[in-house]
């Protein structure tokens, strides 16, 4: 019997019990794929993360992540969290260095003994990949009637950075009343990509840019209290939806309040002629448990 070190953190929020959790394994040499997917449905939260010694030793460390269904090539408060814990175990202060499956991260982290913030800068730009379902069956999908979906500029889109999500608008209203409809989220046709990322403009907070929502039941996640990957990609759909001026934009995220675990995510946006540029991602987190799990 191996024992291998873990630790869980509360992220994209500054409070315990908010936020999305995510599970750190710490050391997962010797650990199989096999074995890091049984564990991550162990620990049942939505995403767990394996620190590995990276490929090029000029980076900190490697990275895997996982969902309750599978690996993820890329997730965002998965890499805020997993940053936070390495700098915190190692005494690490400014940026580490994460590969990921789908490139180096560097993450600016200022990590203490209770938590910290850290910032990703995503090597994958967003961008549109795909033809959006059709509006009847989103909007069956997400329990809502067709006319609630905007269309137009703001009209649904297949976009990504790393990892692919189907992005719509709705009126805060109809984002707050939505639910996912199993039943008709196979007419969808989703099967790369991770979910479904509702959002609107505005929020709950007084400084909310947007309030969004993400459903992944084929991940097996029927909703995420914050989705740093979705966040990343986001800024794909905004400059297709509006002119965005040139110059850098820093966007307040806020998601979970329909769970009761609010979340806040901070996107940073470089934008030049009407193409994003760069797109940095950040948030706080706070340790809240830590032990050995025995394999």
């Amino acid at each position: 019997m191996t024992a291998y070190d873990f630790v869980t953190l509360d992220v994209f929020t500054d409070k315990k019990f908010a936020g999305n959790q995510l599970a750190a394994v710490m050391d997962a040499r010797g650990l199989s794929t096999e074995q890091m997917q049984t564990i991550t449905r162990e620990f049942n939260l939505s995403e767990t993360t394996f620190v590995l010694p990276p490929e090029n030793p000029d980076n900190t460390a490697r990275v895997r992540i996982f969902t309750l269904g599978y690996e993820m090539p890329f997730a965002g408060h998965p890499t805020v969290g997993t940053a936070i814990a390495v700098a915190r175990a190692r005494g690490l202060k400014g940026k580490v260095r994460l590969e990921l499956n789908t490139g180096v991260f560097p993450v600016e982290v200022d990590a203490s003994e209770e938590g910290g913030f850290a910032e990703f800068e995503n090597p994958n730009l967003p961008a549109e990949t795909g033809a959006a379902p059709g509006i009847e069956d989103i909007a069956a999908a997400l329990s809502l009637p067709a006319d609630a979906i905007l269309q137009g500029a703001k009209a649904p889109r297949l976009c990504g950075a790393g990892v692919d999500y189907l992005y719509v608008c709705a009126p805060l209203e109809a984002v707050r009343r939505a639910t996912p409809n199993t039943a008709a989220w196979a007419a969808l046709g989703l099967e790369d990509v991770v979910g479904v990322y509702l959002y609107a403009e505005g929020g709950e907070a007084a400084d909310a840019d947007y309030h969004a929502r993400m459903f992944a039941p084929d991940a097996g996640i029927m909703e995420d209290p914050a989705t740093g990957s979705a966040a990343a990609g986001f800024p794909g759909q905004i400059v297709r939806s509006q002119t965005v001026p040139d110059g850098v934009h820093r966007w307040v995220i806020e998601q979970g309040f329909e769970m009761g675990r609010p979340s806040r995510i901070r996107a940073s946006v470089a934008v030049e002629g009407g193409a994003v540029q760069s797109v940095r991602i950040g948030g706080d987190a706070v340790f809240m448990q830590k032990g050995q799990i025995f394999i």
